[in-house]
């Protein structure tokens, strides 16, 4: 048989359960993220302005400050760059793009990244080129 105390200490701590379960759902309710919980939107967006940073200084030259292949290079360049907010570019899949981004393309002046980007620098290219789809 439990002991009255042991009794007391089962209701407290499924009381406190239940107000943890309680303070987690009012933070929910008002925009805010429990503790312990990861905010997936503010990665999200860090890991494309952390792209959006990377695009600029290697691929905007010449796929423009929008992606659609009209950078101030893009008029020498022949094949033209592509246009990565077309749909057809965006339904490839991301090893597609990464094999690209890595290897460049043959028979243009797409240049390979390997060796000039690690993967974390990658995955937010990736991120921010997705963010270019219509």
């Amino acid at each position: 048989m439990k002991s009255r105390i042991h009794r007391s200490w089962g209701v407290v701590n499924r009381k406190m359960k239940w107000l943890g379960v309680g303070i987690s759902m009012v933070g929910l309710l008002v925009g805010g993220t429990p503790m312990g919980m990861a905010n997936d939107h503010d990665n999200d967006h860090n890991k494309v302005e952390k792209g959006k940073a990377i695009y600029r200084e290697s691929c905007q030259h010449c796929h423009g400050f929008s992606g659609k292949g009209d950078g101030e290079m893009a008029e020498y360049l022949d094949p033209r760059p592509a246009n990565l907010a077309s749909p057809s570019t965006q339904t490839k899949t991301d090893q597609e793009w990464i094999a690209v981004i890595l290897h460049g393309r043959p028979g243009t002046a797409m240049a390979g990244f390997e060796g000039a980007l690690d993967d974390a620098q990658v995955s937010d290219l990736m991120g921010y080129l997705r963010s270019l789809a219509p």
